[in-house]
């Protein structure tokens, strides 16, 4: 899951769809989120001339708020991906409750 709509993973998709489920409807402490898709976050590469602080990390809710105060969503700013592989804020859900109550049967 991401952070707000993405129109970067929406292009993926001719019929692309998407749903929008309050934060308040989880628990906090079964999600975690990466500033950017959590594989390049992780990975060795990119190297950035001026390391990103924001790379190689896991934060908590109150957390990424602090981040995305700090430098915004990044499908606003990086949406063609032209300032590196953040373009969206990615959530890490680590419970199917919530998750549950939207799925198609």
């Amino acid at each position: 899951m991401v952070v707000e709509h993405s129109p970067w993973l929406s292009s993926w998709f001719e019929d692309c769809a998407y749903i929008k489920i309050p934060i308040e409807e989880f628990d906090l402490r079964t999600v975690s989120f990466t500033y950017g898709d959590s594989h390049p976050t992780f990975s060795p590469w990119p190297r950035d001339d001026d390391w990103k602080e924001y790379r190689r990390k896991l934060y908590t809710y109150e957390e990424i708020l602090l981040i995305i105060q700090k430098y915004g969503l990044p499908q606003d700013w990086n949406n063609d991906g032209k300032f590196g592989p953040e373009r969206y804020v990615e959530a890490h859900i680590w419970s199917d409750e919530t998750i549950d109550k939207y799925r198609w049967v």
